[in-house]
């Protein structure tokens, strides 16, 4: 007895907020582009003609743009076919800033990292679109604002920090990062920790008394930022299996060579 099986490929439409992660140059006129999606996670495009500057994808496309897409989704296939896309949300103010290029292209990396295909990821979605956003409109000390979102990507991962201090005496000038145990406290808890110096203990407390808004307005040294950074790296890499080095570091690098 034989028994014959046969794939049925089904091809549905599907309209869905998008994020653009990166894209590759396919053939003469197209793109491969990556988006990130509420409900299906990373999906692959094939954006026929996006490399024809008169084509109205060739803006469209570019990373961190926020879109309205419509696609062709077929089960059988990895990369799937763009049908239509239109802004969702303009955020061209960030192409015109050099910090907020910095602080994008360093979120959209860590998302693409953190993010994968046929995945609701609902929540990350809607927390890396307010950001960008954000970036778009807001003033000040821009930079600053990236350990914060480390610390927030942490916390949406499911290995979020903790603070251990006592919130009526903190009046000492440092706390300390305990990576093991994923925790702030006024005396290292843990054989793993980085003690924090007086600005970057400020910078901690006021992401843990939810003044984001007031990070912008902080004057950060780029060595604690540099540092905050690097220590926030460590626990990420320690809690969350796989993720890598980010390339767009050069970026903050040539911030730092400008301050």
């Amino acid at each position: 007895m034989v028994l014959f099986i046969t794939l049925i490929s089904v091809q549905l439409i599907k309209k869905s907020p998008a994020i653009v992660l990166r894209s590759v140059d396919f053939r003469e006129s197209s793109k491969i582009v990556t988006l990130f999606t509420p409900d299906e996670g990373k999906v692959s495009v094939m954006v026929r003609g996006a490399k024809n500057p008169k084509s109205k994808y060739a803006g469209l496309m570019q990373t961190g743009n926020i879109l309205d897409v419509v696609y062709f989704q077929k089960t059988t296939r990895s990369v799937q076919s763009l049908s239509d896309a239109a802004y969702r949300q303009k955020t061209f103010n960030i192409q015109l800033d050099y910090d907020k290029l910095a602080v994008a292209m360093a979120l959209l990396e860590m998302t693409d990292q953190l993010v994968h295909s046929h995945e609701n990821s609902n929540d990350l979605f809607r927390f890396t679109e307010s950001v960008l956003v954000w970036l778009h409109n807001a003033d000040g000390h821009i930079r600053n604002l990236f350990p914060y979102i480390q610390m927030r990507l942490a916390e949406l991962m499911g290995v979020g920090l903790q603070s251990e201090q006592d919130n009526e005496r903190r009046t000492g000038n440092f706390v300390y990062m305990n990576i093991n145990k994923g925790s702030f406290s006024d005396e290292p808890d843990d054989e793993f920790y980085f003690r924090l110096t007086y600005s970057q203990t400020e910078y901690v407390k006021d992401v843990f008394g939810n003044k984001a808004a007031s990070l912008l307005k902080k004057n950060l040294n780029i060595s604690d930022l540099k540092q905050l950074i690097y220590h926030m790296d460590v626990y990420l890499k320690h809690h969350i299996e796989g993720l890598k080095d980010r390339k767009s570091d050069v970026i903050f690098e040539q911030l730092s060579m400008t301050t």
